[in-house]
């Protein structure tokens, strides 16, 4: 057991090192939001907010309390992040072990600690990862109660839902655990007095969410309708993202798995694990089944409102949830004592994900995402004139700034020809993101073809499409 804890503990840090070398920092949207967020959270929730970032009030505080002992930077923002990655990394050696044995326990610890999804967004501040965290270790009590029965009076089924409630108040997807839970009863043919134990522990934190938002806004359910009422506005304006186009909204997920590099080569092998656990009918391995496959289908065809129906969309973090039945099918498929396995197909598959996740994270272009606006802080602090920029760039000079504004900028005007004896940056990458992201958003053609007029006083950035470029608009 001792040469156990050092190995486990040797993965762990290899994977911190990974995180740490691959480290993505603050980039521009959700995360911008959360970081304001958390270091206003003593100003309470905006009453007329619509939007669902504000009310996931689990990792606002939490990064929260990193911005009281730390400060505001790079680091403090991710900290609660990258915690919970490594969490995760420690939490599947004991589902392994649970589940399996300790070497399958061992071979998903590694597998996870440089799976490049969790790498690439540990040290993002969003909610995925500790989310998926939270609800993961809510399973684990739950089968370990089932299991071990070592825990009184139901306290481990009590723990679950507590844990599951966590995970719920950081982002909603963590309530997606429910369809585990009721393939589970389906299958076992049975429900048990002490199952109740996990819905009354989420209700425990459910009460203690809304608590807080009847004090801060008067209405309980505050989050719930923020929520759909966000989901209901934006989702429309980013036109579904292509989900409710049939049949091609129907191929998003699968043309994901075979194209996201973050993703793709650990789910070419996890899909073979699936496939061999159901052919072999390996009945240790069928909770962890019961936990993605139903959580799968629903992200490839369910809702993400419960008032109508909006579909999610295809983006690769959202797999987070089966992140850990994923790799634990697969640590359990390489694990088995087939000859053919163990010495041909274990060693070649470790080779080529370890390589492959490398070469990933290495071309992952997500990282240091706002280091030219950083560089051309120093530059803009020095500026005696009006500054005009996009507004998602003010945002980001706010957190630069330790949200301290002390260059004070202002948005684009509707007709940038009318700024006069003035600067205007181009955050060149930010402008390409937002429309990219956003179909609909078009910025003036002054942003793309400066006047001839404008007088560039810096450039910013190695890469011309990603440059900050500093104009003086006489």
């Amino acid at each position: 057991m001792g040469n156990t804890k050092f190995l486990l503990f040797l993965i762990v840090a290899f994977g911190l090192l990974l995180r740490l070398v691959f480290f993505s920092g603050m980039g521009t949207s959700d995360d911008l939001s959360y970081s304001s967020y958390s270091y206003n959270v003593d100003k309470g929730i905006n009453k007329d907010s619509t939007v669902t970032l504000e009310v996931r009030i689990g990792i606002i505080y939490a990064t929260a309390l990193s911005y009281s002992i730390f400060g505001v930077n790079d680091f403090s923002s991710v900290l609660f992040v990258l915690l919970t990655s490594l969490g995760s990394i420690i939490l599947i050696f004991y589902f392994g072990k649970l589940l399996f044995d300790e070497k399958a326990g061992l071979m998903a610890a590694f597998l996870l600690s440089f799976f490049p999804l969790d790498i690439a967004y540990s040290t993002k501040l969003l909610t995925d990862l500790p989310s998926a965290f939270f609800m993961a270790l809510g399973v684990y009590f739950f089968l370990y109660s089932e299991i071990k029965s070592k825990m009184k009076y139901g306290i481990g089924y009590f723990l679950s839902g507590i844990f599951i409630g966590i995970g719920y108040l950081i982002k909603e997807t963590a309530v997606l655990i429910g369809l585990f839970f009721i393939t589970y009863n389906i299958f076992k043919k049975r429900i048990k007095k002490e199952y109740f134990f996990v819905p009354l522990g989420f209700l425990a934190i459910f009460a203690v969410e809304v608590l807080v938002f009847y004090v801060s806004t008067g209405d309980p359910f505050f989050r719930i309708f923020a929520s759909q009422q966000y989901l209901a506005k934006v989702i429309e304006s980013y036109g579904y993202f292509g989900r409710l186009s049939f049949p091609l909204g129907l191929l998003h997920y699968p043309y994901m798995f075979l194209t996201d590099n973050l993703i793709s080569y650990f789910y070419i092998f996890i899909f073979i694990a699936i496939g061999y656990c159901l052919v072999y009918k390996k009945r240790e391995a069928y909770n962890m089944l019961f936990w993605l496959i139903p959580s799968l289908l629903y992200l490839s065809f369910g809702s993400s409102s419960i008032s109508q129906y909006i579909p999610f969309n295809a983006t690769s973090r959202y797999l987070s949830i089966i992140t850990i039945p994923g790799i634990l099918l697969l640590s359990f498929f390489l694990t088995e004592k087939n000859e053919l396995i163990k010495k041909l197909f274990m060693p070649i598959a470790l080779i080529l994900l370890l390589f492959a996740s490398l070469g990933s994270l290495y071309l992952y272009g997500e990282r240091n995402i706002l280091g030219n606006l950083k560089d051309s802080y120093p530059i803009l602090e020095k500026l005696d004139k009006p500054i005009f920029i996009d507004g998602r760039s003010i945002k980001a000079l706010d957190y630069i700034s330790k949200y301290k504004n002390d260059i004070n900028p202002k948005e684009y005007p509707d007709d940038l020809t009318k700024i006069k004896d003035a600067y205007v940056i181009i955050n060149r990458d930010m402008i390409k993101r937002l429309e990219d992201a956003h179909k609909q958003t078009k910025f003036k053609k002054e942003v793309h073809n400066p006047p001839e007029s404008w007088i560039v006083v810096k450039e910013i950035g190695e890469d011309d499409k990603s440059k900050v470029v500093i104009y003086y608009a006489p």
